[in-house]
């Protein structure tokens, strides 16, 4: 995935992931210091979220039980807001980036597609 410079500056170094150690569950491995986050779905389900051993953040739906990458490099737990927005759910995550700063990714809807990295807010 490319990402705009700007964007991927601060989720490109981090060394982190080469210190810590790591867990495995429900087919992640992952950096047990970020742990495993998860929180359900409406309509029934569980999302899932975590730091990858490679550092990216990585995300698990119950509808396809599968991992799939965001990309970036986190060195943070992933923090989740969500809300209704009309008849939508819509998903911010956020994270600390290689550059210790907050990072974000969107998502207008469940099954839409995430908009790319961008800084954020901190996280609460």
């Amino acid at each position: 995935m490319i990402l705009a410079a700007a964007a991927t500056a601060g989720l490109t170094a981090s060394s982190a992931s080469a210190q810590a150690s790591f867990c495995s569950q429900e087919g992640a491995n992952y950096i047990c210091e970020y742990g495993f986050t998860e929180r359900p779905l409406p309509g029934g389900g569980v999302e899932k979220f975590v730091i990858g051993t490679d550092g990216a953040v990585w995300t698990n739906y119950t509808s396809d039980n599968k991992w799939h990458t965001l990309d970036g490099i986190a060195t943070s737990q992933v923090f989740i807001e969500s809300e209704y927005i009309g008849n939508d759910f819509h998903t911010t995550i956020i994270v600390l980036g290689g550059d210790g700063k907050p990072w974000a990714r969107e998502r207008p809807y469940i099954g839409g597609s995430w908009t790319p990295w961008a800084r954020a807010p901190r996280p609460h």
